[in-house]
Protein backbone atom coordinates (compact mmCIF):
# COMPACT_ATOMS: atom_id res chain seq x y z
CA UNK A 1 0.00 0.00 0.00
CA UNK A 2 1.01 3.07 -1.13
CA UNK A 3 -0.10 7.10 -0.89
CA UNK A 4 -1.24 8.28 -4.55
CA UNK A 5 1.30 11.07 -5.40
CA UNK A 6 -0.74 13.45 -6.14
CA UNK A 7 -2.64 13.40 -2.97
CA UNK A 8 -6.11 12.78 -3.87
CA UNK A 9 -8.90 12.44 -1.50
CA UNK A 10 -10.76 9.47 -0.80
CA UNK A 11 -14.69 9.75 -0.33
CA UNK A 12 -15.10 5.66 0.77
CA UNK A 13 -12.96 6.44 3.64
CA UNK A 14 -13.13 7.73 7.23
CA UNK A 15 -10.35 10.49 7.80
CA UNK A 16 -9.22 12.13 11.06
CA UNK A 17 -11.10 14.98 10.36
CA UNK A 18 -14.26 16.32 9.13
CA UNK A 19 -14.72 18.40 5.67
CA UNK A 20 -18.35 19.68 6.93
CA UNK A 21 -18.94 21.03 9.97
CA UNK A 22 -22.31 20.30 9.85
CA UNK A 23 -24.95 18.42 11.81
CA UNK A 24 -23.10 15.07 12.55
CA UNK A 25 -25.22 12.47 10.47
CA UNK A 26 -23.90 15.04 7.26
CA UNK A 27 -20.14 14.80 7.84
CA UNK A 28 -18.35 13.38 5.14
CA UNK A 29 -14.95 12.67 6.20
CA UNK A 30 -12.11 12.55 3.31
CA UNK A 31 -8.87 10.60 3.64
CA UNK A 32 -5.75 10.56 0.96
CA UNK A 33 -6.26 8.11 -1.07
CA UNK A 34 -4.13 4.76 -1.57
CA UNK A 35 -2.58 2.81 -4.27
CA UNK A 36 -2.93 -1.15 -3.42
CA UNK A 37 -1.64 -3.64 -5.36
CA UNK A 38 -0.29 -3.23 -9.43
CA UNK A 39 -0.28 1.00 -8.80
CA UNK A 40 1.23 0.89 -5.47
CA UNK A 41 4.20 -0.58 -7.64
CA UNK A 42 3.92 1.69 -10.48
CA UNK A 43 3.77 4.73 -8.02
CA UNK A 44 6.69 3.10 -5.85
CA UNK A 45 8.68 2.72 -9.20
CA UNK A 46 8.29 6.57 -10.89
CA UNK A 47 9.32 7.90 -7.47
CA UNK A 48 12.17 5.46 -7.23
CA UNK A 49 12.74 7.00 -10.97
CA UNK A 50 11.74 10.82 -10.50
CA UNK A 51 13.87 10.94 -6.72
CA UNK A 52 17.64 11.95 -6.59
CA UNK A 53 20.54 10.15 -4.52
CA UNK A 54 20.12 12.58 -1.46
CA UNK A 55 16.57 14.26 -2.03
CA UNK A 56 15.07 11.59 0.26
CA UNK A 57 16.60 12.51 3.96
CA UNK A 58 16.04 9.61 6.04
CA UNK A 59 17.45 7.33 3.16
CA UNK A 60 19.93 9.61 1.38
CA UNK A 61 21.50 6.88 -1.15
CA UNK A 62 17.32 5.97 -2.33
CA UNK A 63 16.92 7.33 -5.85
CA UNK A 64 18.12 7.03 -9.52
CA UNK A 65 19.97 9.62 -10.91
CA UNK A 66 18.91 9.07 -14.56
CA UNK A 67 18.63 12.65 -15.30
CA UNK A 68 22.48 12.92 -15.21
CA UNK A 69 22.20 11.09 -19.15
CA UNK A 70 20.29 13.66 -20.55
CA UNK A 71 22.91 15.75 -20.85
CA UNK A 72 25.01 13.27 -23.24
CA UNK A 73 24.61 12.66 -26.52
CA UNK A 74 22.02 9.98 -26.64
CA UNK A 75 23.52 6.52 -27.79
CA UNK A 76 22.87 3.20 -27.01
CA UNK A 77 25.76 2.39 -24.80
CA UNK A 78 23.97 5.16 -22.40
CA UNK A 79 21.21 3.17 -22.96
CA UNK A 80 22.90 0.49 -21.67
CA UNK A 81 24.05 2.16 -18.79
CA UNK A 82 20.78 3.56 -18.06
CA UNK A 83 18.96 -0.12 -18.31
CA UNK A 84 21.69 -1.14 -15.26
CA UNK A 85 21.16 1.62 -13.42
CA UNK A 86 17.04 0.58 -13.35
CA UNK A 87 17.64 -2.92 -12.88
CA UNK A 88 20.05 -2.39 -10.01
CA UNK A 89 17.71 0.42 -8.44
CA UNK A 90 14.50 -1.79 -8.56
CA UNK A 91 16.67 -4.60 -7.04
CA UNK A 92 17.93 -2.52 -3.80
CA UNK A 93 15.09 -0.78 -3.25
CA UNK A 94 12.22 -2.67 -4.52
CA UNK A 95 11.79 -6.16 -3.04
CA UNK A 96 7.70 -6.53 -3.42
CA UNK A 97 8.88 -7.32 -7.56
CA UNK A 98 11.19 -9.57 -9.77
CA UNK A 99 12.63 -7.58 -12.61
CA UNK A 100 11.77 -9.92 -16.06
CA UNK A 101 13.46 -7.27 -18.46
CA UNK A 102 14.75 -4.12 -18.69
CA UNK A 103 14.93 -2.86 -22.64
CA UNK A 104 16.10 0.93 -23.19
CA UNK A 105 15.72 2.26 -26.47
CA UNK A 106 18.34 5.28 -27.47
CA UNK A 107 16.02 8.10 -29.57
CA UNK A 108 19.11 10.80 -30.68
CA UNK A 109 15.96 12.36 -32.75
CA UNK A 110 14.33 13.56 -30.05
CA UNK A 111 17.18 13.23 -27.39
CA UNK A 112 15.32 10.66 -25.30
CA UNK A 113 15.42 7.37 -24.41
CA UNK A 114 12.45 4.44 -24.95
CA UNK A 115 11.96 2.38 -21.42
CA UNK A 116 9.73 -0.81 -21.19
CA UNK A 117 10.45 -2.66 -17.95
CA UNK A 118 8.38 -5.73 -17.49
CA UNK A 119 8.60 -7.09 -14.08
CA UNK A 120 6.92 -9.90 -11.82
CA UNK A 121 4.54 -9.18 -8.61
CA UNK A 122 4.98 -12.58 -7.19
CA UNK A 123 2.67 -11.29 -3.80
CA UNK A 124 -0.02 -10.35 -6.18
CA UNK A 125 0.08 -12.93 -8.96
CA UNK A 126 2.54 -14.49 -10.68
CA UNK A 127 2.13 -12.50 -14.31
CA UNK A 128 4.09 -10.25 -15.67
CA UNK A 129 3.47 -6.87 -15.58
CA UNK A 130 4.99 -4.28 -18.22
CA UNK A 131 5.47 -0.40 -18.04
CA UNK A 132 6.48 1.51 -21.05
CA UNK A 133 7.64 5.54 -20.55
CA UNK A 134 9.75 7.70 -21.95
CA UNK A 135 12.83 9.72 -20.41
CA UNK A 136 13.40 13.17 -21.90
CA UNK A 137 14.77 16.37 -19.97
CA UNK A 138 11.62 16.41 -18.06
CA UNK A 139 12.03 13.39 -16.22
CA UNK A 140 10.70 10.08 -16.67
CA UNK A 141 7.04 9.15 -17.53
CA UNK A 142 5.32 6.48 -18.01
Amino acid sequence: RDLHLDLALDDSSIGLSPISTQSPALISYKDIKQAVDESAIKNSLINLFNTFPGQKLLNPEYGLDLAQYLFTPVSDSVAQQIGDDILSGITKYEPRVTVENVSVGADPENSQYEITLTIIIPKISDSTVSFSGILDPTGLKF
